[in-house]
């Protein structure tokens, strides 16, 4: 995981404060924690979804390897293994 989810959690946090009448049932450390849950799991799914797309909307050998390093990409930009 790198800076930038850690930044995407920070934001999101901050963002339901402002929206939700009062904090979460939890603890700062806990809201962190939750929230760069969050963010990676977004980002895994994201990436799944890059993943798969080639070989159901085109089962051609330079679809499937695009989407393959789409995948990649994805993961190494967010930092996610």
């Amino acid at each position: 995981m790198n800076e930038r989810i850690r930044e995407l959690a920070k934001q999101a946090v901050e963002d339901a404060a402002k929206y939700c009448q009062r904090r979460f049932d939890l603890d700062r450390e806990e809201n962190e924690t939750f929230a760069l849950s969050l963010a990676e799991l977004i980002v895994k799914e994201c990436a799944d979804i890059a993943l798969k797309s080639g070989s159901v909307t085109n089962k051609s050998a330079v679809a499937v390897a695009e989407a393959d390093r789409i995948y990649h990409k994805i993961n190494e930009h967010f930092g996610v293994e």
